[in-house]
């Protein structure tokens, strides 16, 4: 019954013309939808460059990335994390998590202190000595760095601290340290003490390449309206033949 109805007169002389206006909404569609990925991508490079003050987050769930806040408490420098793998300039070194303890919260805040080189032959760890004292540690909410394909599991070794991990997540971190951890991290700002080597960048293209893609999209719908048009005028005039 399909095979008679594709066969017929009337699906041969229009069902081109309706998947081509299909292909067109669907062309227009992501286009649209990649216009709206580089919208949100501006709005994130202008949070990144507002300098906005620094502010105590009250629900931590709620903080969008590149937020700048500020959590008063002390570091808890026995139980610290060296996230091993992370490349810069080159070298291959650590990110050094350091939890903090807020004093308004039972929940642990991660700190991201930076990135610190490995000695060439990667069995002495790093000095990570930070002050007891209170202190504010203010910075941008962010997130643990994350990868695509991990061998094995996070912790290698379950043993005296600090403890080297292979781009681990939250719940991982939690579970080692045995405390509740809070959804963001805090990456510590670059005029902040205690940290080492920052410097934050959104990890993410820029919005050109959505505009790009957009541009391509569009351009994939003007190209299928100007052969359906084709196709209707050669059809328009050879009726006009035929009369």
């Amino acid at each position: 019954m399909i095979e008679d109805l594709l066969k017929s007169e009337y699906s041969q002389r229009y069902l081109p013309f309706v998947a081509g206006l299909l292909f067109v909404l669907l062309f227009i569609s992501l286009g649209l939808w990649q216009l709206d990925r580089a919208a949100e991508k501006n709005s994130l490079m202008d949070q990144f460059a507002a300098d906005a003050p620094y502010s105590e987050p009250t629900d931590y769930s709620l903080l969008e990335e590149f937020d700048r806040i500020e959590v008063y408490g002390q570091y808890l420098t026995d139980r610290q994390i060296l996230i091993d793998n992370i490349p810069k300039d080159g070298r291959i070194g650590y990110y050094v998590i350091t939890p903090f303890r807020p004093s308004r919260n039972d929940a642990l805040v991660l700190v991201n202190r930076g990135w610190m080189p490995k000695d060439q032959g990667g069995y002495e760890l790093p000095d990570l000595t930070v002050g007891p004292d209170f202190t504010t540690a203010r910075g941008l909410a962010g997130h643990l760095p994350r990868v695509a394909i991990r061998p094995g599991e996070a912790f290698a070794v379950h043993g005296d601290w600090p403890r080297v991990a292979l781009y681990p997540t939250l719940d991982e971190i939690s579970a080692e340290l045995g405390e509740n951890l809070q959804p963001a991290v805090l990456l510590l700002g670059a005029d902040a003490d205690n940290g080492f080597a920052r410097r934050w960048e959104p990890d993410m293209s820029g919005p050109m390449t959505h505009y790009s893609y957009a541009f391509q999209w569009f351009s994939m719908a003007a190209a299928v309206v100007l052969i359906i048009g084709w196709h209707l005028r050669k059809r328009w005039l050879s009726g006009q033949q035929d009369t």
